[in-house]
């Protein structure tokens, strides 16, 4: 069984956006609770630490996290229409950024295998210099850039199964050879980003991967893109770390998106990620929360990925057959993006 670190905390709470906003407090509760109820051997529970303002910088430009300080001082601050802050979350963006490092670290150190940060508010919408899509801080980008300047690796591959499009972390490592980002997403559908022709600049052509889906694709659309595209071209790339933003707003039940994943689902996109992990950097993968508004939903869906992430990697994975309907998407995946790795 393999030993995983669970990185939260009840300070998570304390940002508020607003009365009835689907990124609440409560998203976090119920995670808590979820892992409190879990009943497995090599799981260990980490306190999270605030990302220092040095860390932030490494995806955010300076005057940008001044504009987020401030918003300590007032009750309510608009970004957009969408992403609100209350006195505390400058505080608990630092926090969730500072949880993906913890996370990161103890993987990265050998104290644990794999990791999930249990964090919020999210962060793969956040521009180096703008909040959007409930996010603040880049925190798989922070932690991303962090493993490549500050630790010494070459090769990061973020996998972001999030409903939506994660343009932030796209735009982070757009023109970077160093970080390999693919993403599955709603299309179209906010932010609007993360169309085929998509795939990088510069010496980054080739390091962008987006599988843009139509509403009501589900489990088997998802593991073919996985079979077919992710997985072999995170074979080509050999990842020596893999970040995960693993957003469960692509569930069935979610209010926000039109996807139709399940629990089952989450398992198998994990299991892969896993095998991929063991053959290309001794296991090293770390999951952080970013999407997902219905509490049963996520509960449920981040319980089954923390259960695979503990068991023992699978060699027997069945490639997908079913979810014909994907298989226009993959051909011109193949004539796009996979012209850069053979595919």
């Amino acid at each position: 069984m393999h030993k995983t670190a669970i990185v939260t905390g009840r300070s998570y709470l304390k940002h508020f956006a607003g009365r009835s906003h689907p990124e609440r407090p409560e998203r976090i509760a119920a995670m808590i609770e979820m892992v409190e109820g879990l009943r497995r051997d090599n799981l260990q529970i980490l306190a999270p630490r605030e990302a220092t303002r040095d860390e932030i910088a490494l995806c955010h430009r300076p005057e940008y996290i001044d504009v987020v300080e401030r918003t300590s001082h007032l009750d309510r601050f608009d970004f957009d229409p969408d992403t609100h802050t209350s006195r505390d979350s400058y505080a608990t963006a630092l926090l969730a950024a500072g949880g993906v490092l913890t996370a990161t670290e103890a993987v990265f150190d050998g104290a644990a295998e794999n990791a999930f940060a249990l964090v919020r508010p999210p962060g793969h919408h956040a521009l180096t210099n703008r909040a959007m899509g409930f996010c603040f801080f880049n925190n798989v980008a922070i932690a991303a850039e962090s493993l490549i300047r500050k630790k010494g690796l070459e090769r990061v591959m973020v996998i972001d199964w999030d409903l939506h499009h994660g343009n932030g972390t796209q735009d982070a490592f757009y023109d970077s050879p160093e970080v390999l980002y693919a993403s599955t997403h709603q299309f179209p559908h906010y932010p609007g980003t993360g169309s085929l022709l998509e795939v990088g600049a510069g010496e980054g052509l080739g390091y962008t991967v987006n599988a843009p889906l139509p509403a009501e694709f589900g489990d088997a659309e998802y593991l073919r893109v996985f079979d077919e595209v992710i997985m072999p071209i995170g074979r080509a790339f050999k990842p020596q770390f893999i970040m995960v933003s693993a957003g469960f707003d692509c569930h069935w039940r979610d209010p926000l998106g039109e996807m139709q994943v399940t629990e089952e689902g989450f398992r198998q996109m994990m299991r892969r990620i896993k095998r991929l992990a063991a053959e290309c950097c001794e296991g090293k993968i770390v999951a952080a929360l970013e999407g997902g508004y219905n509490l049963e939903a996520i509960a449920n869906s981040g319980a089954v990925v923390i259960d695979e992430m503990g068991r023992e990697v699978d060699d027997r994975i069945e490639p997908e057959t079913q979810g014909e309907r994907v298989a226009p998407i993959i051909e011109r995946m193949r004539k796009g993006v996979g012209q850069y790795w053979n595919l």
